[in-house]
């Protein structure tokens, strides 16, 4: 039988993982990611590997900041919850921009994650992206930016 109260608390970490990082809320990132974490990103243009918490905190502290901010929406997931332990795919749609480049990205990916109940609750284990998508280009200089996510 499916767990659907379990995977409907997994959507609302997913929900809140992604928040965390639009608004760079690093305390609520702490309360979302497992101490032991492991996150990769592949893309035509990055790869790379993050371990454990705080190397994923240093991470988005210094690449979620006013100058570079983004839009994360995961869409139509994919949850197989076992016991304490679940595996889930997301389909990503994201936006970044880059003001110090001048550039913005629109893009696609497949999350790939791993999530494990700690003292009652879930957090994310392992997680990360493969590319489907990106397209880069400048900035338009007619655009104007009236609001940012993070101060």
């Amino acid at each position: 039988m499916m767990d659907l109260v379990a995977i409907e608390q997994i959507k609302q970490l997913k929900a809140r993982y992604f928040r965390s990082i639009d608004t760079c809320n690093l305390d609520l990132l702490r309360n979302i990611l497992a101490p032991d974490v492991k996150i990769s990103f592949d893309s035509p243009t990055y790869q790379f590997e993050l371990n454990g918490l705080e190397q994923a905190i240093e991470f988005y502290r210094s690449n979620f900041t006013n100058r570079r901010f983004g839009m994360h929406h995961g869409h139509t997931p994919e949850i197989e919850v076992n016991g304490d332990e679940a595996k889930g795919l997301w389909y990503l749609n994201d936006l970044f921009i880059n003001l110090d480049a001048q550039t913005l990205l629109n893009g696609s990916a497949i999350y790939e994650d791993h999530y494990v109940k700690m003292q009652g609750e879930w957090r994310i284990l392992r997680t990360g992206y493969k590319r489907l998508l990106e397209m880069i280009g400048p900035l338009d200089a007619q655009w104007s930016i009236t609001s940012q996510p993070i101060n």
